[in-house]
């Protein structure tokens, strides 16, 4: 993803920036997702793995990135505390 379009891009709850979630975190939340034990912030179970994700600048939530389209939308947002070491 372009970071020209990252740095204008904001948190639509907070409004906080946003930066790319490192490969090692994107990782682990993959895998606690494949084991069913991540939801959304409107408590649906995530289903499927992410390619790529966002997350706020204070690493309170995360939004996911799909065919290059950052998913900003409150209800989709992925609260990191659900994570152990966000």
């Amino acid at each position: 993803m372009d970071q020209k379009l990252i740095d204008i891009l904001a948190c639509p709850t907070t409004h906080r920036g946003l930066r790319p979630l490192p490969a090692d975190k994107l990782e682990k939340l993959n895998q606690l997702i494949i084991a069913g034990q991540v939801n959304y912030v409107d408590g649906v179970k995530i289903e499927e793995a992410l390619s790529a994700a966002l997350i706020t600048d204070n690493g309170a939530v995360i939004y996911r990135i799909d065919d290059d389209i950052p998913v900003l939308l409150v209800e989709r947002g992925i609260a990191a505390r659900q994570l152990d070491d966000y």
